[in-house]
């Protein structure tokens, strides 16, 4: 029996966030009565209470009654909150987003995308290619995308694509037939030792595929498991030994144009237009999945050309003005992916200014690579770091650090770029600074996993 069989009604708390609206979205989907809480509202929450969705902002005990068949919560829940405490009072089956997404997973032929960057790109790459073939997919992640459901997409097929997410090991909930992870660097350092053990946490959950794994061979981290695994298939543009390979990289007109090589045999040319060489990263991740469950190539061809990116990842909004500044909404969050996002910006606008709002993402992650941050803006020509957001229930740490700290030591690193580096306590202050520095040869990126993506729609509506 499926587990979205004989329910009437469930309930949603942290119904807000990215990955529990999608879940929300699958019962909804089903027909099933859905009702949910969050503390604050959001573009998500705006969109389910569209559709007609009861959504509580007060997260308190008389929200839980007893006609509720499952208490779905989002994994930054505390252990003592008021809703929680009254569906175990009551009995009600109680899971969070992951453990849920792990049952859920069991019922079909599930395909987990994990790895420090690129899931949500990689899932609604693989995703949309399974769609084009007619395998018809259900999917789950962690980003909107033109086409699905929001964050979601209902199939009928045997196939279940989900973004893993690596925080505190929850992708081994997973219960899937083929895994991938894309990179593997320090992050999430709040949970995790080092990035050792995060290596150790995606090497197990690599081995508990039932039928393959797939690996990025030009990541260090993840070669020197394959050395261990010879069995798990590849992917990478620099290491020849790549079971799946770009070459021929062009950039030109705002896309990029590759050859891809299976085994050594080239078996055509794709064109991405979204930027960056993480992209192509992501689109052979995709590739290699499609291929293994015998996709054709020509659909993977047309999925990619249609793909232009999703929510919040390399997003055009529009512009500040009728030919004024580009706005691009962007979710990196991670130094790594910052600098090469900045750059990718670069690649496919060599001509523009590169105006950088950042709010940075959990004082602990701040603090944790605070010098990869100080090095991670270099492309940018001007930057405005706007106060750390803070993540309710996630933050491991009581000590603060204000995004001034690393406005200041960003620009003693590069004393002759202090004058394009800017602190703002605020979004309001960051939305003011964009519009009295940027022009209309600027590129405006807005980045961060926080609120600022709310600056980015609110300075082209």
């Amino acid at each position: 029996m499926s587990i979205l069989n004989d329910h009437k009604k469930v309930y949603f708390s942290g119904i807000g966030g990215i990955g529990v609206s999608a879940l929300a979205r699958l019962f909804f989907h089903n027909q099933i009565k859905i009702e949910g809480s969050d503390l604050k509202t959001s573009s998500v929450t705006d969109d389910l209470e569209k559709v007609g969705v009861k959504i509580n902002y007060k997260q308190i005990s008389d929200n839980i009654t007893s006609d509720i068949d499952i208490f779905i919560h989002s994994a930054a829940l505390p252990g003592d909150n008021p809703e929680l405490l009254r569906a175990k009072e009551l009995k009600i089956k109680t899971y969070s987003y992951f453990e849920f997404l792990g049952l859920l997973s069991s019922e079909y032929e599930s395909i987990a995308i994990s790895g420090t960057h690129g899931k949500s790109t990689t899932t609604a790459m693989l995703g949309l290619i399974l769609v084009e073939a007619g395998l018809d997919p259900t999917i789950v992640l962690g980003t909107q995308v033109d086409g699905f459901d929001h964050n979601f997409r209902a199939g009928r097929g045997k196939h279940l694509v989900v973004e893993a997410c690596e925080y505190m090991g929850h992708m081994l909930n997973i219960d899937s037939q083929y895994s991938l992870v894309s990179n593997v660097e320090a992050d999430h350092l709040d949970f995790y030792k080092n990035v050792d053990e995060i290596t150790s946490y995606f090497s197990k959950f690599l081995n508990q595929a039932k039928t393959a794994a797939f690996i990025n061979l030009d990541d260090p981290k993840l070669f020197n498991l394959s050395e261990y695994n010879p069995e798990y298939i590849s992917f990478g543009i620099d290491n020849p030994q790549a079971n799946f390979s770009a070459k021929n990289i062009v950039i030109s007109g705002a896309q990029q144009v590759f050859d891809l090589y299976y085994k050594g045999i080239k078996k055509g040319t794709l064109e991405l237009q979204i930027p960056g060489r993480f992209n192509i990263y992501n689109a052979l991740a995709a590739i290699a999945i499609a291929y293994n469950l015998g996709v054709d190539f020509k659909h993977i061809k047309i999925a990619l050309k249609r793909f232009f990116g999703c929510w919040r990842r390399f997003e055009i909004i529009g512009n500040l003005e009728e030919g004024g500044a580009m706005i691009i909404s962007d979710y990196a969050h991670h130094p790594t992916a910052i600098k090469k996002t900045i750059q990718a910006t670069k690649e496919f606008y060599p001509d523009k200014k590169i105006l950088v709002a950042f709010e940075p993402h959990q004082h602990s992650r701040t603090k944790e690579l605070f010098d990869d941050f100080v090095n991670a803006f270099e492309w940018a020509d001007n930057l405005i770091l706007s106060e750390v957001y803070e993540v309710g229930g996630r933050e491991k740490t009581t000590e603060k650090i204000s995004s001034k700290t690393l406005a200041d030591a960003i620009s003693k690193s590069k004393p002759g770029q202090k004058s394009k580096v800017h602190y703002s306590p605020n979004l309001e202050t960051t939305k003011r600074k964009v519009l009295e520095l940027a022009d209309s040869d600027t590129v405006v990126l807005v980045m961060g996993a926080g609120d600022i993506d709310k600056i980015a729609r609110q300075l082209v509506s």
